[in-house]
């Protein structure tokens, strides 16, 4: 098996937090893998054929030399996976306790350094099992720490429909290999515009290196569309509610707990989502449409 080109080797870089001059900064690599990797198979007539696979390594978080977790990643955003699993996690709090976010796939290892060092063994000491993909992890009493959202957006039919068009039209390592998942966010409006989209091995992963991307960027999820490619879990509804975004969307479908958080926690859950067809779970009130045949 051979690993396509496309991994980036640059230097960290430091990326100033705010406008100030006197802004903290954040040191930070690029460190990207190769998507996919060829393989050579045999077919259904017995002949020999090279077909792409998706790559998959693991990655190591130590925060302030603490050992935190291994994810599973296909490595094409792994810093902002990173920093979206840790502040989906609550280890931590605000972009400028972050000092430097080092991905190093020599070792397959992410170092996480913050300004104000601590043991995050506290959070960390309870932990629930999810059905995220390959099962993830969440510490600490996480049902008890979310906060509903409050949204008056609402979402037409012919937006959803947009978004789901762009989605579909995307350039993905699932169609030249299968096997990931994708996330995306969007506006909410008429064009439908794309602002993030992330493959991974696992959509829990792709929902945070995307928790990531806002975090830098300062992205709120107000008003916005979020699309997975997996089933909707209690997890998935957790971390659309920690983004703040009313809208989440997936071409699968849901569990019994996902549609009892969402209904609690105000998120419109809409599923077996394609172009011309989807099905509302929760807060259908937020849904407009065309009153015309």
């Amino acid at each position: 098996m051979t690993e396509t080109p496309g991994v980036d080797t640059d230097a960290p870089i430091e990326i100033p937090l705010g406008d100030a001059p006197d802004a903290p900064r954040l040191s930070i690599t690029r460190a990207r893998r190769p998507a996919t990797a060829t393989a050579q198979v045999i077919d259904h007539e017995g002949l020999p054929r090279e077909v792409e696979v998706p790559g998959e390594h693991a990655l190591t978080v130590y925060l302030d030399k603490h050992e935190v977790v291994t994810l599973m990643t296909l490595g094409q955003a792994p810093e902002a996976l990173i920093m979206g699993y840790l502040r989906n996690q609550g280890l931590v709090e605000s972009l400028t306790d972050l000092k430097s976010v080092h991905v190093d796939w020599s070792t397959g290892a992410c170092a996480v350094t913050t300004h104000s060092p601590r043991p995050p063994l506290e959070r960390m000491a309870k932990r629930t099992i999810t059905t995220g993909c390959g099962q993830g992890t969440m510490f600490g009493n996480w049902l008890d720490e979310l906060r509903p959202i409050s949204s008056d957006a609402t979402l037409p039919v012919a937006t959803l429909d947009t978004a789901l068009g762009h989605i579909l039209a995307l350039d993905t390592i699932y169609k030249r290999s299968g096997s990931v998942h994708g996330c995306a966010l969007l506006h909410n409006t008429p064009e439908a515009p794309l602002l993030y989209h992330v493959e991974d091995v696992g959509r829990h992963n792709a929902v945070d290196a995307i928790t990531g991307f806002m975090w830098l960027d300062e992205e709120t999820g107000a008003g916005k569309l979020f699309y997975t490619t997996g089933r909707l879990t209690s997890e998935m509804v957790m971390k659309a509610v920690q983004m703040g975004v009313p809208f989440l969307v997936s071409r699968s479908g849901l569990t019994q707990m996902a549609l009892k958080l969402a209904e609690e926690m105000g998120v419109t859950l809409i599923c077996r989502a394609r172009v011309g067809r989807h099905l509302v779970y929760t807060h259908p009130h937020r849904i407009t449409r065309n009153e015309n045949p």
